[in-house]
């Protein structure tokens, strides 16, 4: 099988390149970049053997998928080129800043019977579905502090913000009937953000300081079994009446694997090999950009 990769940069070279590194005889990687510094760094660095400079050749590699590392400017004309190739497109979230373009991909994916998976790795990350797990979820709140982000605010919602929201949607059990959401910035740029969500059971509240003085991501779940909370996605305390239970990782296990990289990367090579999207999560991941949407509408 052979799989394509476009887009070397930060993200890529931290959470993507040391999967692909320790899977490599699963499958032919081809590596895509224009930048010929960064090119000659990776092949050096990793070992990496095959590689081109633009899309067009690496569909002219007949790759059978292809991991989208682009800037997300870049993901709808990448993504459509794909899928329109017959290729199976994994990308960096969000797809698009362009509800019509999420959309259309999706639907472009149906069309050709090509997997699409946006990339959002909290849904995979092992203490969040600890919290999914949780029956009879009353209050949800999530919080992701920055120190000293403040940057534009679309871009922010988009690129920070979208993973709270998603990871709200990915672990409500019923359909959000209202929402509402409070947005601070200055001259154009996010400084501090809360949301609340409500369905007919739950109560959610999601809020950011991207000028926090500490970076920290911290959630915490009520139920009538317990309350749940869970820092940095690697500590997960549950408080009972009598007693507390803690849950935690090693000091080895792989951070990639902690926050849910690795297995979004494996499950869907596997679902190519397959040709099935059983295992890759993407219930609801056109809400949570329609809820960004939302958000930014209202701004």
């Amino acid at each position: 099988m052979k799989i394509g990769v476009i887009g070397l940069g930060n993200i890529a070279q931290k959470a993507y390149l040391p999967t692909y590194s320790k899977i490599r005889d699963q499958a032919d990687f081809i590596f895509a970049t224009r930048n010929e510094a960064v090119r000659k760094r990776l092949v050096e660095q990793y070992n990496l053997t095959r590689m081109v400079k633009t899309v067009d050749e690496l569909i002219a590699q007949n790759i059978d998928a292809c991991f989208i590392h682009s800037a997300t400017v870049a993901h709808y004309e990448i993504a459509k080129m794909c899928l329109e190739n017959g290729i199976h497109v994994f990308m960096d979230k969000p797809a698009s800043e362009n509800l019509n373009q999420v959309k259309e991909l999706q639907s472009l994916a149906l069309r050709q019977s090509k997997i699409l998976m946006i990339g959002f790795n909290r849904r995979f990350a092992p203490m969040v579905n600890k919290l999914k797990e949780v029956k009879g979820k009353r209050i949800i709140s999530l919080q992701k502090n920055r120190i000293n982000t403040v940057n534009e605010t679309k871009f922010m919602i988009y690129d920070v913000f979208i993973h709270l929201i998603d990871t709200a949607v990915y672990m409500l059990d019923d359909k959000i009937i209202k929402s509402d959401s409070k947005v601070i910035q200055t001259n154009g740029k996010l400084e501090m953000i809360t949301v609340r969500l409500e369905t007919n059971k739950s109560i959610v509240n999601l809020t950011m300081d991207l000028n926090s003085g500490a970076n920290q991501e911290l959630y915490e779940v009520t139920s009538s079994t317990g309350t749940y909370v869970l820092k940095d996605l690697k500590q997960l305390k549950i408080y009972h009446e009598n007693n507390i239970e803690m849950h935690s990782f090693n000091d080895w296990d792989n951070p990639l694997y902690i926050r849910g990289f690795e297995q979004m990367v494996i499950n869907f090579i596997k679902s190519v090999r397959a040709t099935t999207s059983d295992d890759l999560r993407q219930k609801n991941v056109y809400l949570s950009h329609q809820l960004c949407d939302e958000i930014i509408n209202k701004i």
